[in-house]
């Protein structure tokens, strides 16, 4: 019995590994950068969303998504540790209605966009713009200051009877790894 068991706790080993291997999802920062705007400078982002088919089927099944995207700045110090200056995030769910065959993405403040297919949400959500203003007169001329952005998908979010399956699986575990760059110097 025992046997039979590492048998097929090896073949269930197996599987979950051909399926991160073979993987072609995930989520890629592709740029990032503040832009000045009066007295603020505002994130704007270029974010590639790849969804495993597990996350796309429950998606057009009613089960919402929660992303998380995360934002940090620090200030550069010689002789100390980096001040983190900006530590925040933005959550926002995308929902798929059957009746209606839209999507939408729900942000953080409850505003709501919907999209009249996956592609144009994607896009839509790629395209971040103007988002985690930060005051000019926390940069001070002189200081170097390095920013690092992530997004990943909340899997504490998933209803309870799907969060199991999803733990185990590599196709749920969605996300960027961290884009890091500098903002002045």
């Amino acid at each position: 019995m025992l046997h039979r068991l590492r048998q097929w706790g090896f073949l269930v080993g197996l599987l979950l590994a051909f399926d991160a291997v073979c993987a072609d999802y995930g989520f890629r920062i592709i740029r990032a950068e503040f832009v000045p705007s009066g007295q603020i400078y505002t994130l704007n982002a270029d974010i590639d969303y790849r969804f495993s088919e597990s996350a796309l089927e429950a998606l057009k099944h009613g089960v919402p998504l929660t992303l998380v995207m995360r934002l940090k700045i620090k200030r550069h110090r010689h002789y100390w540790l980096d001040e983190t200056i900006l530590s925040e995030s933005r959550r926002f769910r995308i929902l798929y209605h059957p009746l209606g065959r839209s999507f939408q993405i729900i942000h953080d403040g409850g505003n709501t966009e919907s999209f009249a297919s996956l592609r144009a949400l994607l896009e839509a959500m790629g395209a971040v713009r103007g988002w985690f203003a930060l005051s000019s007169d926390r940069i001070v001329k002189g200081n170097r200051y390095d920013a690092s952005l992530s997004v990943n998908l909340d899997i504490e979010s998933l209803p309870l009877p799907l969060r199991p399956v999803a733990y185990v699986s590599p196709s749920w575990y969605l996300g960027s790894s961290w884009y890091r760059w500098r903002v002045a110097d």
